[in-house]
């Protein structure tokens, strides 16, 4: 519906979000990893999925050790019983648990039910006509036959994967494929932050404003590393930016924490062997 000034006055898009928990915890505690050391980080979920009408989350709990006392047991899944608990308490937020089965393959213990409770859920869901759109936060193939059998239902799919891991079949069955990486969370992690992320700016070019530790070519394109006093500048100057004279600078003054940001972030490879 629209009114006379243009506004649109029509149902609100529905939006649902379906998560992968299991997925969505290895990318945390890699990107804990790099960019803490090892530390945890609290993430706001509500700030995170704000965008979103209803949050479908799917998890289990880690197997029992077969000579496992039960306290012990209780004590070692506690955080993430926390976790499941604490989001299920969320506004728009539904917990769903899976379990656990052993296996003998090179995956170790696989989740059970999980997959199956996501495909039923997202297909009910669009064959009632629920949502207007779906995002699945995954980077399992296995889901592919679902993504496929969602776009073919006439649902407009968005894939939100951790970079690097997600196969080119997965992302490509989606409508839209965005990386769930730093710079999708950081925005929702509680504050004060444990960490700054690089300083992004796209603007014209400068010019070689500071001593050039090293220059190379991506795709076509030019990358210098700079060191401006404390801080590192890497600036890109791709070959297809619409934007003729403009560049993209990053800025940090760790340039550990540099590196990994471009490759996760911006898929650009720093070399290890850069010098200070």
């Amino acid at each position: 519906m629209l009114v006379s000034g243009g506004g649109y006055l029509g149902p609100k898009e529905i939006k649902y979000l379906f998560i992968d928990g299991g997925c969505l915890r290895v990318c945390l505690e890699r990107m804990s990893d790099v960019y803490t050391g090892g530390a945890t980080l609290d993430l706001d979920y509500g700030r995170l999925t704000s965008t979103y009408s209803k949050v479908f989350y799917y998890d289990a709990l880690p197997e029992r050790k077969w000579d496992e006392d039960d306290q012990i047991y209780r004590t070692r899944v506690a955080p993430q019983r926390n976790l499941f608990d604490r989001v299920s308490s969320l506004d728009r937020f539904h917990v769903y648990e899976g379990d656990v089965r052993r296996s003998f393959s090179r995956r170790g213990p696989e989740q059970k039910k999980i997959d199956v409770m996501i495909a039923v859920d997202m297909l009910t869901h669009s064959f009632r006509r629920n949502m207007h759109e779906t995002t699945l936060l995954t980077g399992d193939l296995d889901f592919k036959p679902l993504i496929d059998a969602l776009v073919q239902e006439g649902m407009f799919v968005t894939l939100w994967c951790p970079p690097g891991t997600t196969s080119k079949e997965l992302i490509a069955a989606a409508d839209r494929s965005e990386r769930f990486n730093i710079a999708s969370i950081y925005h929702a992690l509680a504050e004060p932050r444990p960490f700054m992320i690089p300083k992004v700016l796209a603007a014209p070019s400068k010019g070689d404003y500071a001593p050039i530790l090293m220059q190379w070519s991506v795709d076509g394109g030019e990358v210098k590393l700079m060191k401006d006093g404390e801080t590192f500048v890497v600036v890109v100057a791709a070959a297809n930016n619409p934007n003729r004279g403009y560049v993209t600078y990053y800025e940090h003054t760790d340039l550990s924490l540099l590196r990994a940001y471009l490759d996760e972030v911006g898929g650009i490879l720093l070399p290890d062997s850069t010098a200070p």
